[in-house]
């Protein structure tokens, strides 16, 4: 699927996408976006200003149906108004001026003529198992430079070329170049290195661990390798904060919830993380550690957050501990907090993801060194999640998200009324003092066009989390990208979209 604008994936300023143009208004409360009057779905079907305002009234904005976009539709508590101005225009309008105005253009559209009948007949909860992975590829309809061809579960996913796309170069051949891509399903990462040594494969994103062995190969396998910087993901241990209040409330109780509430301890957790160590032993040297959810090629970035940011000092852990009174009055090598209470707490991460596995026990151990007992649990991803937006049911989880040149993107994270805000989810109003202030930050870095001020309010949330540590940041990885040489317009860049992912429609294979 296409969105309607979205960042040049070199320049990151804004360009239109399916739209041909737009206006913003003086105030700079609304935009009018004119699309393309040449977009087909890959059924045929014109793409008009109708799918546009249908995929957000009736398949974002509705809350029965599972969608992670609601969030980032609103302007605080107030949801952005989407009209139709004609066939193919609309209007977007907005409570008062924000800086995500664009960053709401780059929403996927969905066909209004295939979900319409759908929720006519069953409802907008039908929309969540919708093109379930029984579903025939010939039956999903979509809009980008690829569609589904077929299928093969726990095999591999193949995409043809979309006769129809709209796309040219600036000689007038269509994009994409490429007839078919062809994603392989494996069981772990080893696997997927030894199908790219093999010849199987014609694109490996590198661990450092392979890097050696791929780097001396290079030429016989015709191999170039992309150094491509930061990782702009973040991988951080979570505290949930999250109490139950009432008998049908979800969270955690009392002793748990009192340490995890702390932020003392969880300043001494955050002193916990050997980046070095992690940096070397799993990433095999090829990271860089991580204090802030902004990546660093960022211009929303805070230099200051490097020398803030709460370092490795396992010393200064067990002073941190033995000042709110966690003590092993015992001797038996565990903690006790003033009640008595051995402090003994989950950590969870997604199981077959060896890179946080290897973080999680690192951590795991150095806690349990300064006496606090980590039990640390991988579990199948899909439990995770549930666990995060749903139940609300665990302790300390071990999780990464995407990151986003500007960080506007994450309204359903920072902000205390996120459904991604893990330390408590959907709050009405912020229980914390300091989530006051990071939604005042949240507003003043987004409810503005001005450069500055959008700096200013972003670094004020920075300085925010380094303090009241809601997340302990481990550390980036250093991004490598392996292509074969028959490849051209390889132009790979560090951010999600713009990665290897966002050049598809423009590589081309060599003569």
């Amino acid at each position: 699927f296409d969105w309607i604008a979205r960042r040049n994936t070199l320049t990151l300023e804004w360009e239109p996408e399916l739209a041909e143009s737009w206006e913003v208004a003086d105030d700079e409360k609304s935009i009018t976006v004119t699309l393309r009057d040449d977009l087909k779905w890959t059924d045929g079907e014109q793409i008009t200003a109708d799918d546009v305002i249908f995929t957000v009234n009736e398949l974002i904005f509705p809350e029965e149906i599972q969608s992670n976009l609601r969030d980032g539709l609103y302007v605080g508590d107030e949801p952005s108004k989407w009209t139709k101005v004609d066939k193919l225009t609309f209007k977007v309008e907005l409570p008062t001026v924000y800086a995500g105005i664009f960053n709401m253009l780059a929403i996927n559209i969905m066909p209004e003529h295939v979900f319409k009948p759908l929720i006519e007949e069953e409802g907008h909860s039908a929309v969540n198992s919708f093109w379930g992975v029984d579903v025939d590829p010939e039956e999903i309809v979509s809009s980008g430079p690829f569609m589904l061809s077929e299928y093969e579960s726990s095999q591999r996913v193949v995409m043809k070329k979309n006769p129809d796309y709209y796309k040219e170069d600036q000689w007038g051949q269509q994009l994409p170049y490429i007839d078919e891509l062809i994603y392989t399903i494996v069981e772990d990462q080893d696997t997927m290195f030894a199908r790219y040594l093999a010849g199987e494969t014609d694109f490996h994103p590198l661990r450092g661990e392979e890097f050696e062995e791929l780097n001396n190969q290079k030429e016989e396998l015709n191999t170039t390798i992309y150094d491509v910087g930061p990782d702009a993901s973040t991988t951080f241990i979570t505290f949930n904060m999250n109490p139950v209040e009432g008998e049908d409330d979800n969270g955690i109780t009392p002793p748990e919830h009192n340490w995890l509430s702390n932020k003392k301890f969880r300043t001494a957790m955050a002193h916990l993380i050997d980046r070095e160590t992690m940096i070397n032993n799993v990433a095999y040297g090829f990271g860089y550690p991580q204090y802030s959810f902004v990546p660093r090629i960022s211009p929303y970035y805070w230099e200051g957050v490097d020398e803030a940011a709460p370092k490795y000092d396992p010393q200064r852990a067990k002073e941190l501990l033995e000042e709110i009174g966690y003590k092993d009055r015992d001797g038996d090598g565990v903690r006790e907090d003033p009640d008595g209470n051995a402090i003994e707490l989950v950590l969870n991460t997604n199981s077959g993801n060896r890179v946080r596995e290897s973080v999680g026990e690192i951590f795991s151990q150095e806690a349990r060194d300064v006496g606090i007992d980590i039990t640390f649990k991988p579990i199948e991803f899909n439990s995770l999640v549930g666990k995060l937006v749903s139940s609300y049911d665990w302790e300390m989880i071990l999780i990464g998200l995407t990151g986003s040149v500007d960080p506007i993107s994450g309204a359903n994270v920072y902000p205390s009324s996120g459904n991604l805000h893990m330390v408590e989810p959907n709050q009405e109003e912020p229980r914390r003092d300091w989530e006051k202030r990071v939604d005042e930050a949240w507003e003043k870095a987004n409810q503005t066009t001005s450069e500055q001020q959008r700096k200013e309010g972003f670094k004020e949330i920075q300085q925010l989390w380094v303090e009241h540590i809601p997340w302990a940041y481990t550390y980036n990885d250093a991004l490598i990208y392996a292509f074969k040489n028959k490849f051209g317009n390889i132009k790979p860049q560090p951010v999600d979209d713009y990665d290897w992912a966002g050049i598809l429609e423009r590589i081309y294979i060599k003569e």
